[in-house]
């Protein structure tokens, strides 16, 4: 079972654990084709099987996927997944803003958020995200977060960060 996660932010964003009542809002985002190209999986996604996804997320307690807001409004949304308590490690990912939202800053700071709640909530050491080579916007953000490329592999870059580096 999902453990309750507070919702937490720098005072710009918030970021909270999306809820039912957000998921035609978060499908909206993701179906549009300019958000799908940057997902591995690109196809337009039904309603019912992202239903599907989030009963299934729910029982969950190594997913945390977030509704970022930002003056009480939808912003986008971001996550940390793949928490591996044994060996400290996570990763990060999901993030897309509204359509009306980008450019203001606020996936540059939802990441520093996570970064932030994975190193010091979740006492994770090492995190790690996958990011599309042609995705100039979303490495140079992930650079400011403080992750570096480790690896490169079909079209894709690792990218990782760790707490003591």
């Amino acid at each position: 079972m999902k453990r309750q996660i507070e919702p937490f932010g720098d005072g710009t964003v918030t970021l909270r654990l999306i809820e039912e009542r957000d998921l035609k809002t978060i499908l909206d985002w993701r179906n549009r084709d300019e958000a799908r190209v940057w997902f591995k999986t690109s196809d337009k996604l039904t309603f019912e099987s992202h239903k599907n996804w989030y009963d299934r997320y729910v029982n969950k307690d190594d997913d945390f996927f977030f509704l970022i807001e930002a003056g009480g409004k939808p912003v986008g949304q971001c996550g940390i997944y793949d928490v591996d308590r044994a060996s400290g490690t996570a990763e990060i990912g999901r993030f897309l803003a509204a359509p009306d939202q980008a450019g203001h800053g606020y996936i540059t700071r939802s990441c520093g958020e996570l970064v932030r709640f994975g190193i010091k909530v979740l006492d994770l050491s090492y995190l790690f995200l996958e990011v599309m080579e042609q995705n100039a916007k979303a490495i140079s953000i992930y650079r400011r977060c403080g992750f570096t490329e480790e690896s490169h592999s079909v079209g894709l870059i690792r990218m990782g960060l760790r707490r003591d580096a």
